[in-house]
C-alpha cells in the first residue's frame, strides 16, 4: 500500500486586535486591582486570594491568545485542529480531498471568485498574507467554508492525487 500520513503545526502571528484584547486585559487587570486597594478594609481578608486570582487570570487568557494549527493529511483526508496554549486542542475542519469544490493560492482569481459567495471562512494560517497560504472550499457540518492554511509541498502532492481537477497545484511553479 501507498499510506500517507503527513502533519505541520504552523503558529499564529498575533495581530493588532489581539495586542489590544491583551492591552484590555491590562487595564481591566489594574481596575480590580485599585478596586481592592480602595475596599482593601472591608475585605482586608480576601485581598491576598483577589490578588492571586487576578494574576493567574490576566496569565491564563493572555495564555490563552498563543494559537496554533495542526494539519494532518492522511491518504486525502484533511484534518485541522486548533491547540490553544498548548493546553487544548479543538477540531476546526475535517473533510476529504476528493469533496473540494476547488482549492488554490490565495493571491489567485479563484480565491477573488470564492470569496463572492456565501460562505463562512475558517482562517488557519499564520496569517492571511503569508506567502504560502492556500484555501478551499468544501462543505463542514452543512455549512460551505472557504479554509485559509499553509500546506507544505508533500501535503498539496498527496492531495492533488485524489482530486487532479479541482487542486490548482504544480509540483514546478503554482
Amino acid at each position: 500500500m501507498n499510506d500517507t500520513f503527513l502533519e505541520k503545526i504552523v503558529s499564529r502571528r498575533k495581530t493588532g486586535k489581539d495586542y489590544l484584547k491583551i492591552l484590555g486585559l491590562f487595564v481591566a487587570a489594574l481596575i480590580v486591582l485599585m478596586l481592592v486597594m480602595m475596599f482593601g478594609g472591608y475585605i482586608g481578608f480576601l485581598v491576598p486570594l483577589i490578588l492571586v486570582a487576578v494574576v493567574y487570570g490576566l496569565w491564563f487568557f493572555i495564555s490563552g491568545m498563543n494559537r496554533e494549527y495542526e494539519y494532518i493529511v492522511t491518504n486525502g483526508e484533511i484534518d485541522i485542529d486548533m491547540i490553544i496554549a498548548k493546553r487544548r486542542r479543538k477540531r476546526v475542519f475535517s473533510g476529504r480531498a476528493r469533496a473540494f469544490e476547488i482549492m488554490a493560492k490565495v493571491d489567485s482569481d479563484e480565491y477573488r471568485q470564492a470569496k463572492k459567495g456565501k460562505y463562512e471562512l475558517l482562517d488557519c494560517s499564520s496569517s492571511p498574507d503569508s506567502e504560502n497560504t492556500w484555501f478551499f472550499v468544501a462543505n463542514y457540518k452543512n455549512q460551505r467554508v472557504v479554509v485559509l492554511f499553509e500546506p507544505d509541498e508533500r501535503m498539496l502532492e498527496s492531495m492533488k492525487r485524489y482530486n487532479p481537477s479541482k487542486i490548482k497545484y504544480n509540483r514546478f511553479g503554482a
